[in-house]
């Protein structure tokens, strides 16, 4: 019985470093030979080192981001209005991809660099990733909202059962 116990525990032991290492080697790059996190990192540093921070468009739309993110922050008990501002953002993230090709071939007209290249990445981490952020802040405050009114609507029920309660018990007596 002993030697059966330590022969599926030998097995499982085996089973689970096999695991371990399928998933470490899924994680690392094969060319490189860093994982996963590593090279994600030096991708952003080498991104962040091609991009010229101090073109005026670039900050413009980085605060024009930041701006938006305050506006849903400030309006978030006005769910109408965030309802049609993801709304919109989520056309503009749609039309991003056809913003990409035009911007790809003008932009001479307001950039020393062309960021715009046909798979869309600059445009996908500049302008649709920060914006779908900002949505899930807009979906996340919904649910908020949804689940207090939840709360209100049910606290209502249980109170007018109570009173229904009370009156029949003064009709009993």
């Amino acid at each position: 019985m002993e030697d059966l116990f330590e022969d599926a525990k030998g097995s499982f032991e085996q089973a689970a470093t096999t695991l371990v290492d399928e998933v470490r080697k899924a994680f690392v790059d094969e060319r490189t030979g860093k994982n996963a996190f590593e090279l994600a990192v030096e991708q952003a540093k080498q991104f962040y080192n091609a991009v010229d921070w101090s073109e005026q468009w670039i900050q413009a739309l980085l605060a024009s981001e930041l701006v938006l993110l305050l506006i849903v922050v400030f309006t978030r008990n006005r769910t109408t209005f965030q309802g049609i501002l993801f709304l919109v953002l989520g056309a503009v993230i749609y039309c991003a991809k056809y913003l990409n090709v035009y911007l790809e071939n003008n932009w001479e007209a307001f950039s020393r660099q062309p960021y715009f290249d046909k798979s869309g990445l600059f445009i996908s981490i500049m302008l649709s990733g920060p914006l779908l952020v900002i949505n899930m802040v807009i979906v996340v405050n919904h649910l908020i909202v949804l689940s207090g009114l939840i709360v209100r609507v049910k606290t209502a029920e249980l109170k007018a059962k109570a009173r229904e309660r009370a009156k029949e018990s003064k009709k009993v007596k």
